[in-house]
C-alpha cells in the first residue's frame, strides 16, 4: 500500500497518523473512518464519491497515478472541449479554448459514462482484441504442431530416399557381379575347349611318335620311307592346326578388367546432396475482424443489392479458335484468354483478337479447369481423371510443380493469393508452399462441381441437387439457390462487381443470374442464343464482359450492360 492511500490525508495534516479506510476521487485522499463521516455531512463534500480503501486498491497503478489536476497549471480539471477531445482547467480555457464553443463541464460530461455507447466500444475492443490474440495464438500453436508433423514426413523421406538409394546400388551391384560371373564363364568355355583340342593332339602326337619309334627299330626302309610319307602328311595338319589356334586368337590372353567405373572419390561434386530443406512462409489464414467492419459491411452489402431485372448480355464475338471438348477458361494478362480443353488434353491460349497463340500438351493429364495465379505467372489445373493439380508456367510452357492429393478435384479458382478448390468431399484451400489442404466446407458433392471466389464468399456448384451456395470462408451457408425449372446441372460459376452470379446449366443449356442475396435469378442465355452443354464461364470485371464456353460449339463473348 502506498503512503499516499494508507493514511487518512485530513489527519495527516493535523500531524496525526490514521489509517484511511476510503477513498474520495474529487478531494484525492485517503479518509479515516471519523474523517470519512465527517466528510459525508459537510455540505462542500456530501456528494463526493467516496469508495472503500480496499476498492480503490484493486485499480492498477497507471490508473492511480492519475491525477485531476492539469498537469500544465496544476488546477483542478473542471471542463471538457468536445472539439479538442481534452480535459481543461481554468487556466487552459483562457489560454487555448477561448474561441471554443462546444465546453461542458466535465461532471455532466462523463455522466452515465459506465453505460454509454463509448464504454461499451472500449469493452468491446478489448473483448476483440483478446479474442483475436486467442486466434493468433490458437494458429501459431497450430503451426507448431504442423512444424513437428512435417519434420516427421521430412524426415521419413530422407530415410526412404536414402533406402531407395541403397537399393539401387545393390541392385547395381547384384547386377555387376552377375555380368562378371558370365563373363568369367563364357571366357572360361572357351578356354577349356581349347584344352580339350590340345589334348586331343597330344594324344596324337604320341601316338605318331610311337609308331615312328617303332617303324625306325624294326620296319625295312621302303617302309621307313612310305611310312615317313604318310607322317609328314598328318604332321602338315597338325601344324595347321596349331597355326589356326594363333589365327582364330584362340590363344590370346583372357583378360578381366573393370571398365568405366564410377570415381567414388568425386561422390562429393557429382552428388553433393539427396535433397534441400527450406522454409517457405504463405500469407496467414488467421481471420481477424472488428465488429465495426462487420456491421459496416453487412449494411453495404444490404445497400448495395441490387435487381438484376435489368441486366442484359450483348453478343460480342465467337472464339473461332476455340476447339470442342473445352471445360473451363480463365483470364491472362493483355486480353489473352485460356481454355482447358479436355478432349486434347492441352491448354489452349488465344489472343486478344480470338486467334490461337499457342497449345501446351499436358498428355496423358486431360485438364477440367483451370485459373491464372498472376503472382507467379502460372496457371493451375485439375483433371477428373488425376489426383493431381499441376502448376504450368506461362512463359516457358512447362509444368513447374505438381501437388498429388487425396482424391482428384475439378473446380479451381485463385484470389488474392487463395487457391479455392472443390472435390466430392467438399470445398478446400491448397497451401501453395507446403501442398497442405484445409477443409472449408465439408460436405458431399458431384465430382463435377466448379467454385468462384467473390471478395469474403466462396460460390459453388452442385449437380446432384440443382442447386448454386454462397458460404464464407469460415464454411458457413449464407444461401442456396435451387430451382430445377431454370436450372439443372449446374457447371461454371462466375461473379461480377456486384456480387451476382452467374452460372452455366449443363442440361437446360442456358445462362442464369442470380443476385448477390440468393432471392433473385434470370435467365439470360439459352438453346435459342446458340448455348448448348455449356461447361466453363468467366466474368471480366475490367470490361464487364462475361465468357461462356459450349463442350461442343467453342466459346463466346458476350458484353454485360444495363438497360
Amino acid at each position: 500500500m502506498s503512503d499516499s492511500t494508507a493514511v487518512c490525508g485530513v489527519c495527516c495534516l493535523r500531524h496525526l497518523s490514521k489509517p484511511s479506510t476510503g477513498w474520495c476521487f474529487e478531494c484525492e485522499e485517503g479518509l479515516c473512518l471519523d474523517c470519512k463521516e465527517h466528510h459525508s455531512l459537510l455540505k462542500a463534500t456530501r456528494n463526493h464519491n467516496v469508495i472503500p480503501i480496499s476498492e480503490y486498491q484493486k485499480l492498477p497503478q497507471n490508473v492511480l497515478e492519475i491525477t485531476r489536476n492539469c498537469e500544465k497549471h496544476n488546477e483542478v480539471l473542471q471542463i471538457f472541449c468536445k472539439k479538442h477531445d481534452s480535459p481543461c482547467c481554468r487556466k487552459c480555457i483562457i489560454e487555448t479554448h477561448n474561441n471554443c464553443k462546444n465546453l461542458i463541464e466535465i461532471e455532466d460530461y462523463i455522466k452515465d459514462i459506465k453505460s454509454s455507447a463509448r464504454f461499451q466500444e472500449v469493452e468491446e475492443m478489448m473483448n476483440e482484441t483478446a479474442e483475436n490474440i486467442e486466434r493468433i495464438r490458437v494458429n501459431r500453436e497450430e503451426n507448431l504442431t504442423s512444424l513437428q508433423e512435417k519434420k516427421k514426413r521430412i524426415e521419413n523421406d530422407i530415410v526412404q530416399t536414402r533406402i531407395k538409394i541403397n537399393n539401387h546400388l545393390d541392385k547395381l551391384q547384384a547386377d555387376l557381379i552377375q555380368t562378371l560371373y558370365t563373363k568369367v564363364e563364357k571366357a572360361n568355355e572357351k578356354i577349356q575347349q581349347v584344352l580339350k583340342s590340345l589334348e586331343k593332339k597330344q594324344c596324337q602326337i604320341k601316338e605318331y611318335q610311337n609308331t615312328f619309334e617303332n617303324i625306325r627299330k624294326y620296319a625295312t626302309d621302303v617302309q621307313l620311307f612310305l611310312s615317313m610319307k604318310l607322317m609328314e602328311t598328318n604332321m602338315v595338319k597338325d601344324e595347321e592346326f596349331v597355326r589356326s589356334l594363333i589365327e582364330k586368337e584362340s590363344l590370346c590372353q583372357v583378360l578381366l578388367v573393370m571398365k568405366d567405373t564410377f570415381d567414388t572419390e568425386k561422390i562429393a561434386v557429382s552428388m553433393p546432396y539427396i535433397g534441400k530443406i527450406g522454409i517457405d512462409y504463405s500469407p496467414s489464414h488467421v481471420s481477424i475482424m472488428k465488429k465495426k467492419e462487420m456491421q459496416a459491411q453487412t449494411k453495404a452489402t444490404k445497400a448495395t443489392i441490387k435487381s438484376i431485372a435489368n441486366i442484359f448480355l450483348k453478343f460480342e464475338k465467337k472464339i473461332s479458335s476455340c476447339e470442342a471438348g473445352v471445360t473451363g477458361c480463365t483470364l491472362l494478362p493483355h486480353g489473352k484468354i485460356a481454355f482447358a480443353n479436355e478432349m486434347e488434353s492441352s491448354i489452349d491460349v488465344v489472343k486478344a483478337d480470338g486467334l490461337l497463340d499457342f497449345k501446351i500438351d499436358l498428355k496423358p493429364f486431360a485438364p477440367f479447369d483451370i485459373t491464372y495465379i498472376s503472382k507467379t505467372n502460372t496457371i493451375a489445373v485439375t483433371s477428373t481423371g488425376s489426383n493431381d493439380i499441376k502448376i504450368v508456367d506461362v512463359k516457358s510452357k512447362k509444368v513447374l510443380k505438381t501437388y498429388n492429393l487425396d482424391s482428384s478435384c475439378t473446380g479451381i479458382t485463385y484470389t488474392e493469393e487463395r487457391l479455392m478448390l472443390c472435390n466430392k468431399t467438399g470445398i478446400h484451400e491448397l497451401n501453395q508452399h507446403d501442398g497442405s489442404v484445409k477443409t472449408i466446407v465439408s460436405v458431399k458433392i458431384n465430382n463435377y462441381a466448379y467454385v468462384v471466389v467473390r471478395g469474403d464468399k466462396i460460390y459453388y456448384t452442385h449437380l446432384d441437387n440443382h442447386s448454386v451456395t454462397c458460404c464464407d470462408f469460415q464454411g458457413h451457408i449464407q444461401w442456396t439457390f435451387q430451382n430445377r425449372k431454370i436450372i439443372t446441372y449446374p457447371l461454371g460459376v462466375t461473379a461480377d462487381t456486384d456480387g451476382n452470379v452467374y452460372v452455366a446449366c449443363n442440361y437446360s443449356h442456358n445462362v442464369v443470374v442470380i443476385s448477390s442475396d440468393g432471392k433473385q435469378q434470370k435467365q439470360l442465355l439459352s438453346s435459342v442464343d446458340g448455348i448448348e452443354c455449356p461447361h466453363g464461364l468467366i466474368y471480366d470485371r475490367d470490361n464487364n464482359q462475361l465468357l461462356v464456353t459450349n463442350y461442343e460449339k467453342g466459346a463466346v463473348l458476350y458484353k454485360v450492360y444495363l438497360k
